[in-house]
């Protein structure tokens, strides 16, 4: 940080005051031996991180892994499918592969694994278009903070299409997703010891892995999994594969809208939903789920959560400038205030738990 000179004047007439911003406890002048000097880095960092980003959204407007998978691989049969400059498309192409989505040999493109696996359209694990709508949106990110209003409604149930998008990549990659789930629940001190015969509730469940594990581990445990019902179809074959299918029961339905049973599940896991949703509507739901938990419950969320300044947890507040323009009153929370929200509604020992998990029992 620099302190900017001053005239011998100006001191005088400044004399024994602190800068508001410096008044903080904690908060050190630097001397003229401790300057530190500017760098642009951050910039240059940034740039090149959005020129990858400026190349993959080319690509995937102009279907270009969907063309190489139906068969057109070389620079000339590629172009006359698109229909683009030859020069410019030869440009983007040889960009792609050093970014890992395509091959190139001899003039031949190819697509790799991860680009034939997610982009190419028709896959049953296709995932671009949530990327794109992202993407998209967020050239209205300057809009949206003018007039501070949402230009998106993901949490609305016609973005149903939307979540499923994202939840087919895990019909490939629930292997790796069920290993980081385990060790979320060795965090919370859960393991098929514990408790079992548990029965789960997983709201808004997605591909279902995050508590579908907890089933594996132990044959005696049910979980119930509520979403939309196309991505209750994900869940399903994901159940399948993980060999717990007749474990799951498939509950289509709406967080907000739903009731939930009485006092009837052990544990309550809400993956990345509730920072969609303003401060009253999180309470209304963890009031639904504190009533649906038997005496000694737990409810579980598994969720970005701000430094309580907001100013250090960068993907945190990088997603919460997201979420501020997909949904109309969407906020990610500090755990103070996810504990304040806890605690009101009853729960007792509500603790954070790593960098994304909460839990409090009932």
């Amino acid at each position: 940080m620099h302190i900017r000179s001053v005239s011998g004047t100006q001191l005088g007439r400044n004399a024994g005051r602190v800068p508001p911003c410096l008044s903080q406890q904690g908060v050190t002048l630097m001397t003229s031996t401790e300057t530190t000097t500017p760098s642009l880095d951050v910039m240059d960092d940034l740039d090149w991180s959005g020129l990858k980003y400026t190349a993959v959204r080319v690509a995937l407007e102009l279907d270009i892994f969907t063309t190489i998978a139906a068969g057109q691989c070389t620079l000339e049969e590629i172009t006359g499918t698109i229909g683009a400059s030859k020069r410019g498309l030869r440009i983007l192409l040889d960009a792609l592969c050093p970014l890992g989505l395509l091959h190139k040999d001899q003039g031949i493109y190819c697509l790799t694994p991860t680009s034939e696996a997610f982009l190419v359209r028709g896959k049953p694990t296709w995932s671009a278009d949530a990327y794109l709508v992202i993407w998209r949106d967020r050239d209205k990110l300057m809009q949206a903070v003018r007039m501070g209003t949402a230009t998106l409604d993901i949490p609305r149930l016609t973005a149903e299409d939307l979540w499923a998008n994202w939840a087919a990549p895990a019909l490939l990659t629930w292997p790796r997703s069920a290993e980081t789930a385990r060790e979320r629940w060795t965090q919370l001190g859960i393991t098929e010891d514990t408790r079992p015969g548990w029965l789960v509730l997983d709201v808004a469940c997605g591909s279902g892995v995050g508590s579908f594990v907890l089933a594996q581990a132990d044959p005696t445990t049910r979980v119930f999994a509520l979403d939309f019902p196309k991505v209750l179809a994900i869940a399903f074959q994901v159940a399948e594969m993980m060999g717990i299918r007749e474990q799951v029961n498939f509950c289509p339905g709406n967080l907000l809208l739903d009731e939930f049973p009485d006092e009837q599940f052990d544990v309550v896991l809400f993956g990345a939903i509730l920072y969609y949703f303003k401060s009253d509507d999180v309470t209304a739901i963890l009031r639904k789920a504190y009533h649906a938990l038997k005496s000694d419950g737990l409810v579980v969320i598994r969720s970005l959560i701000a430094d309580e300044e907001r100013c250090q947890n960068e993907k945190a507040l990088l997603v919460a400038l997201e979420i501020f323009h997909d949904a109309p009153h969407g906020e990610v929370y500090t755990f103070s205030e996810y504990k304040g929200i806890l605690e009101t509604e009853g729960f007792t020992d509500v603790t954070q738990r790593g960098e994304f998990l909460i839990s409090a029992k009932k």
